[in-house]
């Protein structure tokens, strides 16, 4: 005959039970508590501890934004650069947010439950802390129940609204929010910086030799300052074979204004002023206009140095994935933003890039009060105004001593931008995500 279990026996295994509930609900406590500690230890400057406390938070809740986002920093600041940015790659996996969507652990469920979140904080009284004929709660102290956090939420499944306990329940937003996202971009693009900075690159432009020809500039179906169509001769120079990378760029100058960041991609979002420092201090300078257009056609009359229509293989533009309303929805080229330089295949000179990617400073001034196309001298026309190097102080007056023109198309920029004839004007000092540069010499 079996003994029936002891009184004494049966209250260990609740006691035991109790325990083993009580930490599996307290766990998104836990979790949060060392993100908070980690947090704190980040701030104040104790970086180490601050990465124990961090690891441990994501042991317990793998996936937790705040604790992925804050052990980040901290890499940072210990300069464990590689491991902060593939936790920033983490984060940005996830999907972009859209309202309030959520996923909710609930103890016992071995999956997470879809949900809109409708309250972040609701006063409440915790239903199950005093229940008649609770086993467990002989256990607890016999205190006044107060009011405590709850999430109140919408569940998708069973169209119910509920109460969570905020210490007995985990709740994930589906993705992170976009501007959430923007902040997480900004700081992989300064972590990469980092990166390319620590890796001491020796600036090298290769140059390719463009012999001397004749061609002829502008052309009968663009813009009106595309005309004249004229015959001018260029003697033999020396190009960029890419775009200036950016590794190069920050090497030189020390910074790097990129929006689109990659070692390799080309350097964006810098002034004529800068781009013309850079080349200088090489030992270079920045192509004239009529050199630019006659190294892009590479003895092509083409609208484009490869014919007259695109497919997305040739270059770099605003194509279907593109973000802004002047896409091409029916070609891809394969990059939303900047690619690589060379990634495209080169024009007949050997010249990667020409079109599109980033659009490329030129030396020249714009010439609004006379038609320069119309006057140039048939050799080695220097643009208007060659002897003005820059303005000097803050600029006033005419746009033919304040703006400069700028060849090529870019990744945000549509097809027509990319014509070897194209032509765009603006300030000497703006820095713009489509603007770039490469240099030349003689």
């Amino acid at each position: 005959m079996k003994k029936s279990p002891q009184p004494f026996s049966i209250s260990l295994t609740f006691l035991f039970l109790f325990f083993l509930n009580l930490l599996n609900l307290s766990q998104a406590n836990e979790t949060s508590e060392l993100t908070q500690l980690g947090n704190n230890a980040l701030e104040t400057g104790k970086y180490e501890i601050a990465e124990k406390f961090l690891i441990k938070a994501l042991e317990l809740q793998p996936g937790s934004y705040l604790a992925t986002r804050d052990l980040a920093k901290v890499k940072i600041k210990l300069n464990k650069l590689k491991e902060a940015l593939s936790l920033l790659n983490n984060l940005l996996k996830l999907p972009v947010a859209k309202g309030r969507d959520i996923f909710v652990y609930v103890n016992g469920e071995p999956n997470p439950l879809s949900a809109e979140l409708v309250d972040e904080t609701v006063m409440a009284i915790d239903s199950s802390a005093k229940q008649e004929n609770d086993e467990f709660s002989k256990f607890l102290k016999d205190e006044t129940v107060e009011p405590v956090p709850h999430y109140r939420v919408y569940f998708k499944k069973t169209g119910k609204m509920k109460l969570l306990l905020k210490s007995k329940n985990r709740i994930q937003y589906s993705g992170i929010p976009a501007a959430t996202r923007e902040k997480i971009m900004s700081l992989k693009s300064q972590v990469m910086k980092k990166i390319i900075s620590s890796e001491n690159i020796k600036p090298i432009e290769q140059m390719v030799l463009i012999k001397a020809g004749c061609f002829l500039m502008g052309s009968k179906l663009g813009d009106p300052d595309e005309l004249p169509v004229h015959k001018v001769c260029i003697s033999s120079f020396k190009m960029g074979k890419y775009e200036v990378r950016q590794k190069n760029y920050q090497a030189v100058m020390k910074v790097n204004p990129s929006e689109n960041v990659g070692a390799d991609n080309p350097v964006d979002s810098v002034s004529w002023l800068d781009a013309r420092d850079y080349c200088k201090k090489l030992g270079f300078r920045l192509p004239f206009e009529a050199e630019w257009e006659f190294a892009a056609r590479g003895g092509k009359q083409t609208e484009f140095y490869w014919g007259n229509t695109v497919t997305g293989k040739e270059g770099n533009f605003c194509d279907s994935t593109c973000e802004m309303n002047i896409r091409e929805p029916q070609v891809s080229d394969g990059f939303k933003h900047t690619a690589p330089v060379g990634t495209f295949p080169p024009n007949p000179f050997g010249l990667h890039d020409m079109s599109g990617n980033v659009s490329e400073w030129v030396q020249d001034w714009v010439d609004n009060e006379k038609n320069y196309y119309m006057v140039s001298p048939k050799k080695d026309p220097p643009g208007p105004r060659p002897e003005l190097e820059t303005c000097a102080g803050t600029c006033a007056g005419a746009a033919s001593i304040t703006h400069k023109i700028y060849r090529g198309g870019a990744w945000n920029q549509n097809v027509t931008e990319m014509r070897s004839a194209n032509r765009r004007e603006s300030h000497f000092q703006l820095q713009a995500a489509g603007n770039g540069f490469r240099c030349a010499s003689n």
